[in-house]
């Protein structure tokens, strides 16, 4: 079964503006947890994210951005700064293998009061090569005015991400592979009505590595934190 989107308002709402020639880079004004998040499903872990928060008089507007495994594949690690660490390979799941996915999502938070007052996107890599440009990024408009929160957890290798839908502008890498090792980059990214960035929450994902020795204590806590939590994507075809 294909992933449905949770919004048909999605065609249509086009933002202007270029992607940035340069690479992705974490970006948060706190990385931890964010209380409430679900990512639209159930044991999905919310104490990595990468948070964003942008104030506008009495309104706010939070962007969480993380990374986890689907459902009892490995626990992803993280360096505490927004860098992710997964296992390459394809998933047993449903659809997948026969449709391929990763063994891990990444999961999205749009929340606050103030949501309505900007229009957002999120950025998305199918190329496991390094400092990916954002230019080469896939893209996905969301629509404007939302109610929040607006969250969910997705798979690289859901169908609707290589395009074909209005909305939705697939990366220039042809397509993703879950079985290559890896950088991975993603951004969710709000902006004003002339098209001006306003705040962003950025993470990489990186597949198949080994973490540096300084990250080892950080990597220890994490999977304490995570033992026994069956990350997944939820029932809307995570």
């Amino acid at each position: 079964m294909n992933k449905i989107l949770p919004w048909s308002v999605l065609a249509g709402a086009l933002l202007a503006g270029n992607a940035l020639a340069a690479p992705i880079s974490q970006s948060y004004d706190t990385f931890g947890t964010l209380a409430g998040a679900t990512f639209g499903g159930t044991g999905i872990p919310n104490d990595a994210v990468a948070v964003a928060v942008t104030n506008l008089g009495n309104s706010a507007v939070t962007l969480g951005l993380t990374a986890h495994q689907r459902y009892s594949n490995p626990a992803l690690t993280n360096d505490g700064a927004g860098i992710f660490f997964a296992s390459p390979g394809v998933d047993t799941n449903d659809p997948s293998p026969a449709n391929p996915y990763a063994t891990w999502n990444i999961g999205f938070y749009l929340g606050g009061e103030g949501l309505n007052l900007y229009n957002y996107k999120l950025l998305y890599d199918f190329n496991p090569g390094f400092n990916t440009e954002e230019s080469e990024h896939g893209q996905i408009i969301f629509p404007s005015g939302l109610v929040g929160p607006i969250q969910d957890s997705w798979n690289m290798g859901m169908d609707f991400l290589g395009g074909g839908l209005p909305g939705i502008t697939p990366p220039s890498f042809p397509s993703f592979d879950p079985n290559s090792a890896g950088e991975y980059s993603f951004a969710l990214v709000a902006y004003d009505a002339q098209g001006a960035e306003v705040d962003r929450s950025a993470i990489v994902v990186r597949v198949g590595q080994v973490p540096e020795p300084g990250t080892l204590a950080l990597l220890g806590l994490g999977l304490i934190g995570l033992a026994g939590i069956r990350g997944r994507a939820g029932n809307r075809g995570g």
